[in-house]
């Protein structure tokens, strides 16, 4: 289904030791990726051309990818031995995005760059992805995403299984509404197929979903227009100052100014 997205197929030849190194183009914005997110932004494939170890890379446009010849590969030490990947002549990865993880720190984490340590180790490259869990190798014999049930069904629950970050700022909380509108009219779309409206079960659980994105949509929303909005409609729009600060001031204030000053301003307190 996202073929279509990948470039032309690109044989790189390996040393035995490199790394293989990924991030973002600069002229993409987290909007742009967070339509690609669905699917692999990368396939890699170990093969051989001429006697020598190589691999076939089918990269998405968006994605920089760069093989770098390294003397001693820089291992993370906190990564565990098990996060190693062996694969053989014609077997190959894909790079996914992990299920439940914001597309704000999955693009965070792209655009300062992932690192892939590569060894040849007799007939296998061993692949030793230097990053967290955000981002995930996933081996072509394993791969069912696109296999395990509608794909619009399982994007939208697995955005509804993600926790509500409602610390961020307002870009990233539009960020997030952006795509539960996306995953919203995906499910529409889905919906309105003729075979679809013969299945009964399935149809009533794309409302139930659509129903609880809408009101996860809401919360978000109702954050959102707090950080736009003036929340204080008693103080102007760019006045972020907090409590303790705007007491300190007060008090400066009243040091500062004349004795009969003070009690005027008291006066007319008390007369209000």
């Amino acid at each position: 289904m996202f073929e279509p997205l990948l470039t032309q197929p690109q044989f790189v030849e390996l040393t035995r030791k490199s790394q293989l190194q990924l991030r973002l183009r600069e002229s993409v914005s987290d909007f742009s990726l967070l339509q690609t997110l669905g699917g692999h932004l990368l396939e890699c494939v170990a093969t051989q051309a001429s006697s020598e170890k190589g691999l076939i890379l089918r990269a998405h446009p968006y994605l920089i990818c760069e093989l770098v010849s390294v003397e001693v590969p820089r291992v993370d030490e906190a990564m565990p031995q098990e996060e190693a990947l062996y694969r053989s002549h014609g077997q190959g990865w894909r790079l996914f995005s992990a299920l439940g993880i914001s597309p704000v720190m999955c693009a965070e984490r792209l655009r300062k760059g992932l690192v892939i340590a590569v060894e040849t180790q007799g007939d296998s490259v061993c692949f030793m992805p230097q990053f967290d869990h955000k981002w995930l190798l996933v081996t072509l014999e394993r791969d069912l995403r696109l296999f395990g049930g509608p794909r619009e069904l399982r994007r939208a629950k697995s955005v509804l299984a993600r926790g509500e970050d409602l610390s961020q700022d307002a870009e990233g909380l539009l960020l997030e509404i952006g795509e539960i509108e996306l995953v919203r009219q995906e499910l529409a779309h889905f919906a309105n197929q003729g075979d679809i409206k013969q299945h009964g079960v399935l149809l009533s659980e794309v409302t139930k979903v659509d129903e609880q994105l809408l009101r996860k949509k809401q919360l978000l929303s109702h954050h959102y227009y707090l950080r736009v909005q003036r929340p204080n409609w008693q103080h102007a729009a760019n006045q972020h100052e907090e409590l303790e600060s705007l007491q300190r001031k007060l008090e400066s204030y009243q040091l500062l100014a004349p004795p009969e000053l003070n009690l005027m301003v008291e006066k007319m307190f008390l007369d209000d």
